[in-house]
Order: C-alpha cells, then sequence, then structure tokens
C-alpha cells in the first residue's frame, strides 16, 4: 500500500527532499476522446510530488497499489516555464510548460471528493479503512503550490 509515509521513504532513498502533503495520484491527459475512453478502463498512475527541487513522479506497480522504485519523470523547478490548473469533469487538468515553449506536460488529478469511488482512492490509501486517503487530504494543498510555482 503507498501510504505517505511510503511515498515519502522511496523518494528519500532516491535522493530527493519531497514537501510534506504535497503529493498526489495523476495520470497523462488523453490526447482526444477516444483516448480518454480507452483511459477509463486501462491506464497508468503516478505518485506526483512536489520536492525541494523538482517535481517527481515515481509509476505505481500494476500488480499491487505501491510505488515501484523507480523515477518515471522529474522536472526541475528550473525547467518548468508556467503551470495552469483547470477543472475538467469530475478531474483537474493540470499543464505544465517546460523550457521548449512548444512542450508542454498536460497531466490529470481526478478530484479528491469523490476519490473513494475512483482510481485516485485506491492508490493513494492511508489505511484499510478505504476513507482515508493522501490524494484527497493532499489535493487542495497541492494543486495551490502549483498555481503558484506557475506565477513564478
Amino acid at each position: 500500500m503507498a501510504t505517505t509515509k511510503r511515498i515519502i521513504q522511496v523518494l528519500q532513498k532516491m535522493g530527493f527532499e519531497p514537501e510534506e502533503g504535497k503529493s498526489i495520484v495523476v495520470s497523462y491527459a488523453p490526447v482526444n476522446l477516444s483516448d480518454r475512453i480507452r483511459k477509463l478502463f486501462w491506464n497508468n498512475y503516478y505518485s506526483f510530488s512536489l520536492c525541494r527541487e523538482s517535481i517527481v513522479m515515481l509509476p505505481f506497480s500494476s500488480v499491487w497499489a505501491d510505488v515501484k522504485k523507480e523515477v518515471a519523470l522529474e522536472l526541475p523547478y528550473s525547467s518548468i516555464l508556467g503551470i495552469e490548473v483547470e477543472e475538467d469533469g469530475l478531474s483537474y487538468r493540470i499543464d505544465i510548460k517546460l523550457e521548449d515553449e512548444k512542450e508542454i506536460l498536460s497531466l490529470m488529478a481526478q478530484q479528491g471528493e469523490l476519490s473513494e469511488l475512483r482510481s485516485s482512492g485506491i492508490y493513494s490509501l492511508e489505511d484499510w479503512t478505504f476513507v482515508n486517503n493522501w490524494h484527497k487530504n493532499n489535493m487542495k494543498e497541492t494543486l495551490e503550490a502549483l498555481k503558484e510555482l506557475g506565477r513564478k
């Protein structure tokens, strides 16, 4: 189970300094309607964590709701030109504009209110009550930090 403690441990062992309360579950945004429908049934999810000097994404294992001990993506803050966060149905779309102004990384984060019923809640359980999940608990603060980062 990928608890907050587990995410922090894995990131620290890899040499990162995660910020407390600033991790959520994300997936890559769909590129079109067909991709959106496909992702309803099959999607890859990642722990998205704000660390001292970068954003780090760790992939979740497809067999067990735990993070793999590998970095799927690291974005140093110095490579980020801007960040936009907007509501998109029952999720938030996070567009990160990178150094190459034509390159935009688009991610989706499921809204916290229904996360107990969605994938983000399954991947972010703090315990076996199925109602306490770090994705939901961290959503507001993480999105605010991303918006602030995008204004710099």
